[in-house]
């Protein structure tokens, strides 16, 4: 008995109350017996208690459609700064019956929208919810609950439970900044840039800006109607970068990192191998979208010690 009150206590449990469409109908059945009532009239009785009995089943279905359904993982991708992130959230239906019309939500985030092509769980399967969030506040976040709710099946009551369910997002800064990509090698490890050109093979086109020579203007781009494009050169090959924290001392912090963000992104899509130097913290050389994501999150994470360097900064600027 004690096994069975413990097991039964620590399930979630499940609140229900009317929606606004079900207070109404509720009201209007209870309307509708106070008219049937005085004048004794049995048709109106009857629909009253018909409404009654609708609603009386509608509540018990909506309960039961939370019963055995449990958040089994929650994952949330990282996003940037004024953009979205997105979290997944992978039900498992205990039940012999399917249960339909469920959503997964976070609390205190409105979401932005969804991307689950149907909401129902098959008896004994899984369902896979993708909510869309704001992103906001760069850094790393905690989620460590989910709210699981149903209208299901009249939409005359809402059902919800709250399951715990620990995971974590990062917010990365924007990508943006107007200071063209690092063109170097390896060894460029203080901070210092190479020649904006590079090599003698031409290796693509940049957005022009302020103190390029005109000389490596790309004229025959702006005479087909695209102004402003930069032509690179390089040694033959693309090369290594390295992005380092020291090579942006005129800009404040959130700028540096928003910059820095951008660089990330165009070596990313250039298919360069690039390190990224902060204060305190060096992330090696690498390639591809899942160092790319390292380097953002290390990023969204860069507090401290960056305003420190930050300030020696001024300081020896002074």
């Amino acid at each position: 008995m004690k096994f069975f009150q413990k097991n039964r206590s620590s399930r979630p449990r499940i609140f229900i109350l009317p929606t606004r469409y079900g207070t109404v109908f509720l009201l209007g059945a209870l309307v509708m017996i106070l008219i049937g009532s005085a004048y004794q009239n049995n048709l109106v009785n009857m629909l009253a208690f018909f409404m009654l009995g609708l609603i009386f089943i509608a509540m018990i279905q909506t309960h039961n459609n939370l019963k055995d359904l449990h958040v089994k993982t929650l994952e949330a991708e990282g996003g940037f700064n004024g953009s979205q992130f997105l979290v997944t959230t992978v039900l498992s239906n205990q039940s012999t019956e399917p249960r339909f019309n469920v959503e997964a939500r976070l609390k205190d985030l409105k979401p932005l929208s969804f991307y689950e092509s149907s909401r129902s769980a098959p008896e004994k399967g899984t369902l896979l919810v993708r909510v869309a969030y704001p992103a906001k506040g760069r850094g790393r976040h905690e989620l460590k609950r989910v709210r699981l709710s149903t209208v299901y099946p009249l939409g005359l009551f809402q059902a919800w439970v709250w399951h715990p369910k620990s995971a974590h997002y990062y917010v990365y800064p924007e990508k943006r900044g107007d200071r063209p990509l690092p063109i170097g090698s390896s060894n460029n490890h203080d901070g210092k840039l190479s020649h904006p050109l590079g090599g003698e093979d031409f290796h693509g086109h940049r957005k022009f800006a302020l103190g390029d020579s005109h000389h490596h203007i790309d004229w025959k781009a702006a005479a087909r109607g695209r102004p402003g494009l930069v032509k690179q050169f390089t040694e033959g090959t693309p090369g290594t970068r390295v992005l380092a924290w020291n090579m942006l001392p005129d800009l404040d912090i959130e700028d540096r990192l928003c910059q820095l963000s951008r660089w990330i992104d165009e070596a990313r899509e250039l298919k360069v191998v690039f390190s990224l130097i902060l204060p305190g913290e060096q992330i090696p050389f690498g390639q591809g979208l899942d160092h790319a994501i390292r380097c953002w999150e290390a990023l969204s994470e860069c507090t401290g010690q960056a305003n420190k360097h930050s300030e020696a900064d001024h300081a020896s600027t002074k």
